[in-house]
């Protein structure tokens, strides 16, 4: 596991990598997508769905992203179970929505399974030459949950997800964020590459251009300070520092114990390579990008408020989300003229200033796994 690193992002001297430039062909080369999708989604942890979609035993949702159909169903026993969305006899769908079943049924000829991918019933099973039924089960796909999510990977060699996130795990499990419900949750197709979002939504040079009268306008004289978790970061930005902050803070903010800086700050981790959870103890909002091509990308947008808000704190996760569009409006705008100029090639490199520095840590932790030293 490895340790956190502080990194103050005001100071040059500070600078994670010697050279703190990439190719801008990483964002619109297909050759270098296909590298992304077999070296690293293939093979990362990545947030599936939010954890109450499949709250009781019998409920499942379905993932299809990257090419691939997985069902997320919770067992008769309570456990998370993650399934290729393939019927054993002939590779027939079987789900195809979220919602709630006694079973896994094969709608083509009526093989069943149960949540937990036991194949159950083969209808007229005397009229196969030989079957082994113990060989059928539905194929597996790894889950685990962590911050009120389901985690999935395709690699079923890869570690578990406690030990791949530096400590993370730990540092938010206060926030107790399997406690949160959404106020929306909402899938977009945007025209622009899978990273762009995650970058934008990671740095601070943009701010007090693009988010002049929001971000900017709220946040005191401190700059972002950058934390890195192996290939995961978090960027700790402080927040509406007004004198009446610590009187609303203090009633609105169940869960804790917090240190001062959990209160005044939003931390937005950025759990590689593609969700970023954006966390305070009276929200979280949940960013996730999928690559449709080098060009396009599924952008999952979820914003929760703590269940059984009220009063001050229910009016404040409103306002915070309603906050939180109007941001996004801004961002989409900007992230529209970025990936069409970035696609001309005339400016063949990025060049990273001190308040980008997340982004090249995701860069190089890209570069690490495409070329396998991960």
């Amino acid at each position: 596991m490895t340790a956190p690193t502080r990194l103050s992002v005001d100071e040059p001297s500070s600078a994670p990598h010697a050279s703190r430039t990439t190719p801008a062909s990483r964002y619109h080369d297909p050759a270098f997508l296909d590298a992304e999708l077999g070296q690293v989604f293939r093979r990362a942890w990545m947030a599936a769905c939010p954890e109450y979609r499949v709250r009781e035993p019998g409920r499942h949702f379905l993932f299809e992203e990257l090419g691939e159909s997985i069902v997320i169903t919770r067992d008769e026993q309570g456990k998370i179970r993650a399934v290729h969305n393939s019927c054993r006899h002939r590779g027939t769908r079987l789900v195809c929505k979220a919602g709630r079943t006694p079973h896994l049924k094969c709608a083509y000829h009526g093989w069943v399974y149960s949540h937990d991918g036991r194949l159950r019933e083969v209808p007229e099973g005397g009229g196969f030459e030989s079957l082994d039924r113990s060989k059928l089960d539905l194929v597996p796909v790894r889950a685990e949950t962590f911050a009120g999510q389901v985690w999935i990977n395709l690699d079923p060699q890869a570690p578990p997800l406690a030990a791949t996130l530096g400590g993370i795990d730990r540092e938010v499990a206060h926030y107790r964020l399997e406690e949160m419900e959404p106020i929306q949750q909402a899938v977009w197709e945007l025209p622009v590459n899978w990273k762009a979002v995650l970058d934008n939504a990671t740095e601070y040079y943009h701010a007090p251009i693009v988010h002049k009268q929001t971000i900017d306008a709220h946040v005191g004289a401190t700059r972002p300070e950058l934390v890195t978790y192996g290939d995961h970061t978090r960027q700790t930005l402080p927040i509406a520092p007004y004198e009446w902050r610590r009187w609303v803070d203090l009633r609105t903010s169940r869960g804790g114990p917090y240190t001062d800086k959990q209160l005044e700050c939003i931390h937005k981790y950025l759990i590689f390579p593609n969700t970023l959870l954006n966390v305070l103890p009276y929200h979280l909002t949940v960013f996730q990008t999928f690559p449709i091509d080098a060009e396009r990308c599924r952008f999952h947008y979820v914003f929760f408020k703590r269940r059984g808000a009220r009063g001050l704190e229910w009016l404040r996760a409103y306002a915070t989300w309603a906050a939180s569009r109007y941001i996004l409006r801004e961002d989409v705008v900007i992230l529209h003229l970025f990936q069409q100029g970035v696609r001309s090639g005339r400016t063949p490199e990025h060049v990273f200033h001190q308040y980008e520095s997340a982004i090249l840590h995701h860069e190089r932790a890209l570069t690490r796994w495409i070329e396998g030293r991960v």
